[in-house]
């Protein structure tokens, strides 16, 4: 019996090392192959998978998944196409393993968007990241109900033999069918992630995860976790913050690759937004959209030890070395004593006035 095992790439947090040895000793006796599954992302390296993994590289088979590696598995109900890993094909059942925290447009990350996402196809990837999808009023952070974004993910993934999931929120683990333990790690996930705010703010500084932090691509995430919020909490003429430590430049995937290209070709936010409104976008461009709707709302900005690397480069952020220097730009910038927040995780601390 062959059984594929689907886990995040290493920019989430999920502590395979700890959770696959519970799922295989599950699986004795059967064909067992983990897929890692990267989207349009880069592939991790060989220390990676063994940082990451540990021992399991020598107990099971390790792939990486490959976007240019995929087989059709028909259309969505709204004529979305779904190309899949092929090694699916050949699955007689699958599990999934997840990290349950807000995500900007499926509402929640986890569940089986491990296969319908991060085991796609260019073309599936592409057209879920279209703004027909992004600016869909139900495609919104926190929100699972009525979201064109989760949606997909259930129906794309309903006729695979997903067996079971594993979903980890917030250090905690959801084991059961994968309906059914998502909703529960989705419900734990709500009443730690989703804070109501009842003052905005001029400043916003945001610490993420190391894991999250190594490129420009990912960080950049947080400006809109604070910016699109229900309600928001910025006020007039603010600045969001992110502190990362952004060792690989923009990133190296593909969708990386793409999305430096827009924001260093990006004239105005304004224009950029119009562009692909008018003329569409591939996925990694995407995220060069949704940043620039983030600046319609605030300056955007990064300390990192690295800023020197990206100053004065034509880039559309602010970057500063170290707080102190962020500090005394925040006290220049604004003519009265700002209302400065300071987030401990922005990509679980969702705020709403």
């Amino acid at each position: 019996m062959k059984t594929i095992i689907a886990v995040p790439d290493f920019t989430r947090k999920a502590h395979l090392k700890k959770v696959l040895p519970f799922v295989l000793d599950k699986l004795k006796g059967q064909d067992i192959e983990i897929i890692i599954a990267t989207g349009l992302h880069r592939p991790p390296t060989k220390n990676e998978i063994k940082t990451n993994l540990g021992n399991i590289v020598n107990r099971v088979k390790i792939s990486v998944h490959d976007h240019k590696s995929v087989a059709y598995f028909g259309k969505t109900k709204k004529g979305i196409p779904v190309y899949l890993n092929k090694k699916l094909k050949t699955a007689d059942s699958i599990i999934t393993v997840g990290v349950v925290e807000p995500h900007l447009y499926a509402g929640y990350s986890g569940g089986t968007k491990v296969v319908s996402i991060g085991l796609a196809g260019e073309k599936t990837i592409n057209a879920t990241h279209h703004p027909r999808f992004l600016d869909d009023p139900g495609t919104k952070i926190c929100s699972i109900k009525n979201n064109p974004f989760r949606d997909f993910i259930e129906e794309s993934s309903s006729p695979l033999p997903i067996r079971y999931s594993l979903n980890i929120a917030n250090n905690k683990t959801f084991w059961g069918r994968p309906a059914i333990s998502f909703k529960k790690a989705v419900k734990y996930s709500q009443k730690i992630s989703e804070k109501k705010i009842n003052k905005a703010f001029d400043v916003i500084i945001c610490n993420i995860p190391k894991e999250k932090g190594v490129n420009i691509y990912q960080a950049s995430r947080a400006f809109n976790y604070v910016a699109n919020t229900k309600r928001s909490v910025l006020k007039k003429d603010s600045l969001i913050l992110v502190r990362a430590g952004l060792e690989e430049g923009f990133g190296k995937g593909l969708g990386e690759k793409r999305f430096m290209n827009k924001m260093l070709k990006m004239k105005s936010p304004g224009k950029l937004i119009g562009e692909i409104k008018k003329g569409g976008c591939l996925a990694g461009e995407h995220r060069a959209y949704m940043v620039a709707k983030a600046m319609k709302k605030a300056k955007l900005g990064f300390v990192s030890e690295r800023a020197y690397l990206y100053k004065n480069k034509g880039l559309p952020f602010l970057f500063f070395k170290e707080l102190k220097e962020a500090r005394a730009f925040i006290k220049n910038h604004f003519k009265k004593q700002p209302n400065i927040l300071y987030l401990k995780n922005a990509f679980t601390s969702i705020l709403t006035s």
